[in-house]
């Protein structure tokens, strides 16, 4: 009969643990970012991409690339410098802006993949190509995500057949999540590309000066 108490609250302790446990997890999973990268109507290049937040937490878009793969097995990255934001209960698709917050459940139009692949490119890009030089597209995204102090990143792959008329066909129907810590070396090197910073490699301490 002695044991009856304490092996009560041994019980109770463990079902206590179990229910932390469970709540932190389903914390976590309701807090982490999560981005689709969209492709509207089916494989018409000249259909919309949409890169969509379906998390419960605004994000900051910090940059949006493309990453070109042609016939003669060169790669080219790009800057997708304009696009367009669109909130949840806004109607007005052609409001256009540049980078910055992306509410929950709202998306920014990227443009056609035709236009993002040969109009929307960085002031500096090469233009010796032609549409029908690409065979693959990677669109990529970084964007900062509130609670965490690390960018985190999202990509998407899509294949191009030009015969019998231009067609783009996704790798697969996810878009692969960069949130990881294994990931943050990937996510920043774009940054890195993207904004040419004096620093490179380094993340920031708690205590920096971020007016530096």
């Amino acid at each position: 009969m002695e044991y009856i108490g304490p092996v009560s609250s041994a019980v109770m302790a463990l079902i206590w643990v179990v229910y932390f446990q469970v709540f932190f997890i389903q914390y976590q999973r309701n807090n982490r970012p999560y981005l689709v990268i969209h492709h509207a109507q089916n494989e018409n290049p000249d259909a919309l991409c949409l890169l969509v937040n379906m998390g419960k937490e605004t994000v900051h878009v910090q940059c949006v690339q493309v990453v070109l793969h042609t016939r003669a097995g060169e790669e080219k990255t790009l800057t997708v410098t304009e696009y367009r934001r669109v909130g949840a209960d806004d109607s007005n698709v052609h409001q256009v802006l540049r980078q910055g917050p992306l509410q929950p459940g709202g998306y920014l139009v990227l443009g056609s993949f035709r236009n993002i692949i040969l109009g929307r490119r960085s002031e500096e890009s090469d233009s010796d190509y032609l549409f029908e030089d690409i065979v693959a597209v990677e669109i990529r995204a970084a964007v900062v995500h509130g609670p965490s102090r690390y960018p985190v990143g999202v990509r998407r792959r899509f294949r191009l057949e030009h015969e019998g008329g231009p067609e783009i066909y996704p790798r697969n129907i996810h878009s692969e999540q960069l949130t990881r810590r294994k990931d943050r070396h990937e996510v920043r090197r774009w940054l890195e590309s993207e904004l040419s910073p004096e620093r490179k490699g380094q993340s920031e301490s708690d205590s920096s000066d971020q007016s530096k």
